[in-house]
């Protein structure tokens, strides 16, 4: 049995992104995968990661300042079984993403584009779920989070009628892990909007 590997300096990579990502290669290990789209400032995905250490995590942002944060509180935890990527969400799930290979797949708050003539630009539409249905293993779930009640519709429209997937209720242990940008909307009054689909 090998050692686990050393916390390095920094948790942030620079693959090449004309590859498909090897998560055995980076991590050492064969555990599962969950990815975070959009992860910000780490707030929830190094909850997630500490409470669950028998898998692997990949936090995506395009934000370089954000992914800094995430990758601070990933080091100062000593979280061996995260790691961070900058580069644009939907071209990650696209191209360098294997096939069959995620466990779960995490998009939190992403940006609503409220105006119609802006919707082309919503992350989740029926192409990204297409993409969710390709990267997830049988039995991989992704779970969704708004607090916009119009995009919440259009989220559950962009998944329904899909074969691959069935709407699934969310597990109460990931219920329990927020972000700080969710608990400021929801002090304000604002509701938690919840999907969760796991891939057939």
């Amino acid at each position: 049995m090998t050692a686990p590997p050393v916390v390095p300096e920094s948790w942030i990579l620079c693959p090449d992104i004309m590859q498909r990502l090897d998560f055995p290669a980076l991590f050492g290990n064969e555990y599962p995968v969950e990815l975070e789209l959009g992860a910000g400032d780490g707030s929830f995905l190094a909850q997630w990661a500490a409470a669950v250490p028998d898998h692997n995590f990949v936090g995506v942002e395009r934000l370089l300042g954000r992914l800094r944060k995430l990758d601070r509180k990933a080091r100062r935890a000593g979280l061996r079984n995260l790691r961070c990527l900058r580069v644009e969400g939907s071209y990650v799930l696209e191209w360098m993403v294997p096939q069959g290979s995620l466990a779960g797949l995490h998009v939190y708050f992403p940006d609503p584009w409220p105006k119609r003539r802006h919707w082309k630009r919503r992350l989740i539409q029926r192409r990204f779920a297409e993409l969710a249905a390709a990267a997830l293993v049988s039995g991989g779930h992704v779970f969704l989070r708004t607090d916009h009640e119009g995009y919440f519709e259009a989220i559950q429209e962009a998944f329904a009628g899909m074969p691959e997937f069935r709407a699934v209720p969310v597990p109460q242990s990931l219920l329990a892990v927020t972000t700080d940008f969710e608990r400021d909307f929801n002090a304000q009054g604002i509701p938690t909007r919840h999907a969760t689909y796991e891939r057939r």
